[in-house]
């Protein structure tokens, strides 16, 4: 079973550099990850992710602030 795949960056999505994390603030974001999945069902806090890429299929590449 696949996992639906947007284009990246997902339609209201930002790119995002994969350097370093947000400041640290209540914001919540949802995320794209770099195999095309957006996760539409949580939210998260930038303290609930790791933002450096590895290259992994899972690194978050795209964010749109909630």
């Amino acid at each position: 079973m696949s996992l639906p795949a947007e284009p990246i960056p997902a339609p209201g999505f930002r790119i995002i550099s994969g350097k370093r994390k947000p400041p640290a603030n209540d914001q919540r974001y949802e995320i794209q990850f770099r195999n095309g999945y957006v996760d539409r069902k949580a939210s998260y806090t930038a303290a609930q992710l790791v933002w450096v890429h590895d290259g992994g299929p899972w690194d978050v590449v795209a964010v749109r602030e909630c």
